[in-house]
């Protein structure tokens, strides 16, 4: 793929938790969007040749697996991507997820869809190219593979949970950064910071609280803050305190180094500006 891509959007776009993502395609390629699947197969058995088709799904069972069934019949060599809001987060041990589909959660997008679609054009190991039986395994083992280490600079490491802050520790000192672990509790200051990382248990006061001051530690170096299943809400409350950008957990470290390396060169074009 060299020129860019055909992707078809469809969903709910206008949808709070999905607007960034609708964005960032649109930057990434030329989209066309369908309110539902009947739209999309309507689009699909005219004209349009999609390079890419992302379904979008608020809620367990709004799309059923055979619709996406039909939309994988309508377009084989189309890759497919399920874009979820956060009430599917419970879905693979709950509900009945569509089989054989790559799973990327409205929180994900940004930090994975450039990277996926970027190895899709140079025509390097993707875990979107794999074959839609591919286990999640498989994909996970592909994106190992691209992590280069690349990391310079210093990395403040904190939060609640030590086992947390002790995996975030080994993770960036393995890319090449250096780390320092820091305590809320205790305000020393210290110099010359590429980024921090903070492990938010939860969005409540206390925990808030702690990221801000450990934000205060490190400023002005930027913070990224780690937090389960957050929400749009969420990500307003860490920004106030201190927060430049929100991780989900579960993670890949590719999301992490990738997000780690673009909030690092935004420090420094600022700093130079």
């Amino acid at each position: 793929m060299t020129s860019p891509p055909s992707i078809l959007l469809v969903g709910p776009a206008r949808r709070s938790e999905f607007r960034e993502a609708a964005s960032t395609l649109s930057r990434l390629g030329q989209v066309a969007a369908a309110g539902d699947a009947s739209e999309a197969e309507r689009l699909l058995a005219g004209q349009l040749a999609a390079d890419l088709i992302v379904v979008m799904q608020s809620y367990p069972g709004e799309v059923a697996a055979q619709a996406v069934d039909r939309l994988r019949h309508r377009a084989p060599l189309a890759r497919g991507v399920g874009l979820l809001g956060s009430w599917c987060e419970g879905e693979m041990r709950s509900g009945a997820p569509w089989p054989a589909a790559v799973r990327v959660y409205w929180h994900q997008w940004s930090d994975r869809c450039a990277a996926e679609l970027d190895r899709i054009r140079r025509g390097r190991p993707a875990a979107w190219s794999l074959p839609p039986t591919a286990t999640e395994e498989e994909r996970l083992l592909v994106e190992s593979d691209n992590l280069l280490l690349a990391g310079v600079g210093l990395i403040a490491v904190g939060g609640g949970s030590f086992e947390v802050v002790e995996w975030l520790s080994d993770a960036c000192r393995g890319q090449g950064y250096a780390t320092v672990r820091l305590d809320p509790s205790h305000p020393p200051r210290i110099e010359g910071v590429a980024a921090g990382l903070f492990d938010l248990a939860d969005a409540g006061p206390d925990h808030l609280a702690e990221l801000a001051t450990f934000a205060a530690q490190v400023r002005p170096a930027p913070v990224l803050a780690l937090m389960h299943f957050p929400r749009t809400q969420d990500l307003r409350r860490t920004a106030r305190h201190g927060a430049a950008g929100v991780l989900s957990k579960p993670l890949q470290l590719e999301d992490l180094f990738g997000r780690l390396a673009r909030v690092c060169a935004d420090e420094t074009a600022n700093r130079v500006e």
